[in-house]
């Protein structure tokens, strides 16, 4: 298991960040003596492993799971649920049990997303519906909710399939460049599917243009690019940052890249939604002209609302941005496991190419792809075993007791059948682990096996769940509104990918996660080189 960490500030500006580093350490220092002294919660009798570092604790192995070793060793040796160290000491509760989980994402009030993370998110993209809370969350979902209906999903479910069938011709065109029809230069998948998902999400969201695929010059494409190496960048100055949001004022270059990103986001922004508005307002009621695209159908049901219920345009705006983060970077991230893991298992890849080729046509529609069973099975695995985001943070708004499925031993020795948190304990749901439980999955619950989905046990029914009884998704009032999409988008890309292509491994290279808002793709000791994921692909049948 490896992760990338750069620590290190701009030379120029080492200085200004240096004290601002020293205010957040102390901050968060207090922080960590309050929680010790003042709150004498569940927290400090559980058990779990010692700090793996001073500054960041075990937050590594925590956001990196997959196959991770010390991870596994903790499960097994603490159960569903333990403590780990955070910053610099500060003591966290984890959990997969499920009966906790649902609990705490049934009551999004008392449990709310840490206020130092959505600040975070709200300086890359605003106000959206990533960042807001409370009132301001719920009216936004309300607004958003009929772009992301099953009647919206089918309405652009042709619009991902073009875009899936314009990466194979251009794969197909980089082999026939390569005078090579058997290989396509080991290519980085990783690169390929986030032009794609960045197409995708471009024109089914708000119909527009990225092109990527062919052309990864476009101005707003760059833009996001620049936004999403922000979000996905993981080092001690981001995690103190998002703690010491003045940080983000000092002029170093990082933070001024950010910014030039944002102001082409919000030109470009700005004049997309205007021309969405023109186009809803001149073609009216009538459904069979109206666009499909998400920001069209967003901007027809917030015309409906009353004005104390409709968003401004500033946060029509954040929607966008909002898009792009949440539908691009999560669903390239899954596609980009997902053919390592067939890669890995050519016998799964073969008996998912023989059920796509009995298909008799090459743009299936959404519910055709939706009676595919063993592709319904390989989407859920991918989703099951490499969630993109494999751990949910909440923080305690109120002093709570939350009940146990699971009972774990606490450090006198006795057993512990409900947590009692105060206000202001953190709480790191485990998505990864709920999603590999051997209890519920099997002994091979770590092993990448669609066959499993064709009989699960009724036990899975207890876990909180959006989707084939995964925790990936999250649930609640802050599940994820496009789980519909992220689902089509990997079925639409693997039929049309894997009829045309077989996907080996690169001998002599081992693929590692790294941390980032989502779990992404890199090559062990090319960790410099960022993210990636080479893969052999050649014309199937060549």
């Amino acid at each position: 298991m490896s992760w990338t960490m750069n620590v290190g500030g701009d030379s120029e500006y080492m200085r200004a960040a240096l004290l601002v580093s020293v205010l957040g350490s102390c901050y968060v220092l207090y922080k960590a003596l309050d929680a010790y002294l003042a709150k004498p919660s569940t927290v400090h009798i559980l058990r779990g492993p010692e700090s793996s570092s001073w500054r960041l604790g075990n937050v590594p192995d925590i956001r990196a799971p997959y196959k991770n070793p010390r991870f596994q060793s903790w499960i097994e040796t603490y159960g569903l649920t333990f403590t780990t160290y955070g910053l610099f000491g500060v003591k966290d509760l984890v959990t997969a049990d499920p009966k906790a989980m649902s609990f705490i994402l049934s009551h999004s009030s008392e449990f709310t997303r840490p206020q130092n993370l959505s600040n975070g998110i709200r300086f890359f993209i605003g106000n959206g519906l990533l960042a807001a809370d409370g009132l301001e969350h719920r009216k936004q979902r309300k607004v958003l909710n009929p772009a992301f209906s099953l009647t919206a999903m089918r309405d652009i479910s042709p619009i991902l399939m073009q875009v899936s069938q314009k990466l194979g011709e251009v794969w197909k065109r980089e082999l026939s460049r390569s005078n090579a029809r058997s290989a396509v230069q080991d290519s980085d998948i990783n690169d390929w599917t986030s032009k794609a998902a960045l197409d995708i999400i471009g024109l089914a969201g708000f119909g527009y243009k990225f092109n990527t695929l062919e052309d990864p010059s476009n101005e707003l494409a760059l833009a996001f690019s620049e936004l999403v190496n922000g979000l996905t960048a993981f080092s001690f100055r981001d995690m103190i940052t998002n703690f010491i949001p003045a940080w983000r004022s000092l002029p170093t270059p990082r933070n001024m890249a950010i910014r030039q990103s944002a102001a082409i986001r919000r030109r470009v922004g700005v004049e997309i939604i205007a021309d969405k508005k023109a186009e809803v307002k001149l073609l009216g009621e009538d459904d069979l002209l109206q666009a499909k695209d998400l920001l069209s159908v967003l901007i027809r049901a917030n015309i409906k609302e009353n004005d104390a219920e409709r968003l401004d345009d500033e946060t029509l705006l954040a929607e966008t941005s909002t898009f792009i983060v949440a539908g691009h970077e999560t669903v390239a991230t899954a596609l980009s496991w997902g053919l390592l893991a067939l890669a890995r298992a050519p016998s799964v890849q073969s008996r998912l190419r023989d059920e796509l080729f009995a298909f008799p046509s090459d743009s299936p529609t959404m519910d055709e792809l939706n009676a595919m069973p063993y592709l319904d099975n390989v989407v859920k695995e991918i989703l099951r075993l490499t969630p993109p985001i494999p751990t949910t943070r909440r923080t305690a708004n109120v002093d709570a007791v939350i009940p146990l499925a699971f009972p774990v031993i606490g450090k006198d020795g006795k057993e512990i059948f409900e947590l009692f948190v105060r206000r202001g304990d953190t709480i790191s749901l485990h998505n990864y682990a709920s999603n590999t439980r051997k209890d519920l999955w099997g002994d091979d619950a770590l092993e990448f096996r669609p066959e499993r989905f064709d009989k699960l046990p009724e036990a899975v029914s207890e876990v909180p769940s959006l989707f084939a009884h995964l925790s990936t998704f999250v649930t609640g009032a802050r599940g994820c509104i496009g789980w519909r999409m992220a689902v089509l988008e990997m079925q639409t890309l693997l039929f049309t990918l894997i009829r045309t292509f077989q996907f080996d491994i690169v001998p002599g290279i081992e693929i590692v996660p790294r941390i980032g808002i989502a779990l992404k793709p890199q090559v062990k000791g090319q960790e410099a080189r960022g993210q990636q994921l080479p893969l052999r692909v050649s014309l199937y049948g060549a």
